[in-house]
């Protein structure tokens, strides 16, 4: 009788197409199968790999045949070895029979090795794209969590995890698919589910050199508040949603996990927290105000009353003399030779106890009622959440007038410039009432002259040193050679020189000037910057985070280098009286145009100077006709014209001459140009007259800049 296949087979040949190798399809008892010599995979799977199969094939059956070849009674398995493991362990686990029949393709042994091969090596893996879309099948279906967990034998965190990278957007999916986003990227999109948010998210980091899933994180949340931040800690997550606060929880992130959603809403509850508070220290201080966030200089207009010893425990005076006396013993009977280990342990005991006994005394003081008629306290939020009152706060206006106090009614002279001697508490005034005996330098008396406040000067520092700060955080060369002379400096130059930089990396004091640098060109150039940066090596633990860094292309870690040399900066006016020539340097090698990035204006300048010192700089730089007709104002009008006639285009907003808008649309107050610019349109304070005759054009901003302004 003739085999049919062979005819098939034949007529193939004939044809002159090749065929296929064909295996022959057996139900083999599960006690027949045994493991293969000649299966070439040697390096076991992982347990939880191993789990997800096993799982499967409990929950589904065995999908895919085992390729065996017969060797004597029983057959080796050479191609399928995890799956016959997986078969053995439900056998012992008694889910199926130990001669359960297991469909089996039976080859040649000849074929064993090849086959084998095949299989583990030409095999494509399963997209993550299409396991997250297959599980969310499997969720419509109306499988639960914990069913699609068993089924595939891993954890319900896991699942959720898959499920929720299936919420993002099916046009993000198809640039993940597509090897245009990596999975990293696809996470960070999980914090919504608002497709149009992720999808406007994409399109505002794409812009970057490379998109990271910090920049998208950060994009995601900059309008709301991380769960683990003190305002979170203080209202705490449920009372935030009792109060119908909404949270976005992040699976992927080990740090930030959740989210708020409604910043409005949690600074509000946080407001209401600490107002109750400071209601309640109002009943024993004069005044209690709540403040959301505070910083050092938030005390700085405060005159201060401190709380005074209390009368000690006689108790505790008694027994810290008497440790003391036997400390005295042990100390003079100190022998090497005869020292017990009972002794040190009593020595010991004696230090622990005396020290617990000034901490005790430490904190046995109060304020006294005199202190509390005059002193108020300020109730904020600590960096941990916890509630932080600020007491012994003075108002200036509460401050009494001081009497002199002479020798004869106190037995000493009084020389603490920095208190003010009355009737009742002792008062350590406010740093704007203390006398200094330090003499003005001439630089701070031009100012004093030009009726410049000190605020005014550090809010024009702070400014100019953001301006700077932008600039060098751009230029890696700048900042490579200027964080090499301060390093340097430090090192081997035994602290001859000021260092431009601060080694430590702490960033320049500038909250006392934090309004004026918002929404500035600088502030936005910063911002550009910082989103652009590589972090995404940062959301890993050490020491993979530094592997990361260290294969990161030379451009991003250039980028990352300037941005923390930019960041370190010291901040100055150029006329400073301690004034660092390297930073002027600094500035001039990157052509720093701080006109280009901020003028002054009416509330930033003009209205916080004497109305003298405008009209002076206006007949100067405009003509004393304009000045004249100005000098009768009011100095907030003076203010408003100042600002249109030395604004970026004043021909348009003040109607002055080509040559005159030449001369104010660059003019700088004094110690705010940057380095030795020939630009004769950029005019300081002390050298308007000398440097109006220029016509020179300003150079125009870099490329990276243009943007940002």
């Amino acid at each position: 009788m003739t085999n049919p296949k062979s005819k098939s087979a034949a007529k193939t040949m004939a044809a002159g197409t090749a065929s296929l190798p064909e295996a022959e399809l057996q139900m083999i008892p599960l006690n027949k199968l045994v493991i293969s010599p000649k299966n070439v995979r040697k390096t076991p799977a992982t347990e939880e790999q191993d789990a997800e199969l096993y799982s499967s094939i409990k929950e589904t059956g065995l999908k895919q045949n085992l390729l065996v070849h017969k060797v004597g009674a029983k057959y080796h398995v050479h191609a399928g070895g995890r799956r016959l493991a997986a078969l053995h362990k439900l056998a012992d686990d008694k889910v199926i029979k130990p001669n359960h029949p297991v469909a089996c393709s039976v080859e040649d042994p000849d074929q064993a090795e090849d086959t084998s091969a095949a299989e583990n090596m030409i095999r494509a893996a399963m997209h993550a794209a299409d396991q997250f879309e297959a599980f969310a099948a499997l969720r419509k279906k109306g499988r639960t969590e914990d069913q699609i967990a068993s089924q595939f034998g891993i954890t319900t965190d896991l699942v959720r995890r898959r499920l929720k990278l299936a919420s993002v957007s099916p046009e993000l999916m198809e640039l993940f698919r597509a090897g245009e986003m990596s999975l990293d990227c696809v996470m960070a999109f999980t914090l919504t589910d608002d497709h149009a948010r992720q999808i406007d998210a994409w399109e505002v980091v794409k812009q970057h050199y490379s998109p990271s899933p910090h920049s998208i994180r950060n994009h995601l949340t900059q309008q709301s508040y991380s769960g683990a931040s003190k305002l979170a800690l203080f209202v705490g997550i449920d009372a935030y949603k009792e109060a119908g606060g909404t949270v976005i929880e992040d699976l992927f992130s080990e740090r930030d996990a959740m989210h708020l959603e409604d910043p409005d809403l949690l600074e509000k509850l946080a407001t209401e927290k600490l107002q109750g508070l400071a209601d309640e220290a109002a009943k024993t201080w004069k005044w209690a105000e709540a403040c959301l966030d505070v910083d050092y200089d938030s005390f700085r207009p405060f005159g201060r009353v401190y709380p005074q010893p209390l009368d000690p425990d006689p108790e505790l005076v008694a027994e810290k003399a008497k440790l003391e006396e036997r400390h005295a013993v042990l100390e003079a009977d100190y022998d090497e030779a005869t020292w017990t280990e009972e002794l040190q342990e009593e020595d010991d005991q004696i230090w622990k106890r005396l020290r617990e006994i000034e901490a005790i005394e430490d904190a046995n003081v109060a304020y006294t009622d005199a202190d509390h008629k005059i002193a108020g306290c300020i109730v904020s939020i600590a960096h941990n959440g916890e509630p932080r009152v600020e007491s012994g706060l003075v108002r200036p206006e509460d401050i009494p007038e001081s009497e002199p106090v002479t020798s004869d009614q106190t037995g000493e002279e009084n020389d603490d410039d920095d208190a003010v001697a009355t009737s009742g508490p002792s008062i350590e005034l406010p740093a704007t009432m203390r006398q200094s005996n330090v003499p003005m330098n001439a630089t701070d008396a031009a100012r004093k002259e030009q009726g410049i406040p000190r605020a005014l000067t550090d809010d024009l520092r702070a400014t100019r040193h953001q301006i700077m700060r932008a600039h060098l955080a751009a230029d890696y060369g700048t900042a490579y050679d200027t964080m090499l002379y301060a390093m340097v400096m430090s090192v081997l130059g035994a602290y001859r020189s000021q260092s431009p930089l601060d080694l430590s990396l702490r960033p320049a004091t500038t909250t006392a000037s934090r309004e004026t640098l918002k929404d500035t060109v600088a502030e936005r150039m910063l911002e550009a910057l910082k989103d652009g940066l590589n972090l995404g090596w940062m959301e890993v633990k050490a020491p993979e985070d530094f592997h990361q860094l260290s294969q990161l292309p030379d451009g991003d870690k250039q980028a990352l280098f300037a941005w923390c040399a930019a960041y370190a900066l010291n901040q100055q006016l150029s006329n400073d009286s301690d004034a660092n020539p390297v930073i002027e340097a600094t500035g001039s090698r990157l052509s720093v145009d701080v006109a280009a990035c901020w003028r002054p204006g009416a509330d930033n300048y003009w209205g916080r100077v004497k109305k003298d010192h405008a009209v002076e700089t206006a007949k100067t730089l405009i003509d004393d006709r304009w000045a004249d007709d100005k000098a009768g104002l009011r100095k907030a009008e003076i203010a408003k014209a100042m600002e249109q006639a030395f604004c970026d285009t004043p021909q348009e907003s003040a109607g002055v001459t080509a040559e005159t808008a030449a001369k104010t649309s660059r003019w700088l107050p004094d110690g705010m140009a940057v380095g030795d610019t020939e630009d004769a349109a950029v005019i300081s304070e002390m050298g308007a007259a000398e440097a109006t005759s220029g016509s020179e054009e300003p150079e125009a901003l870099p490329a990276f800049m243009d943007d940002a302004a």
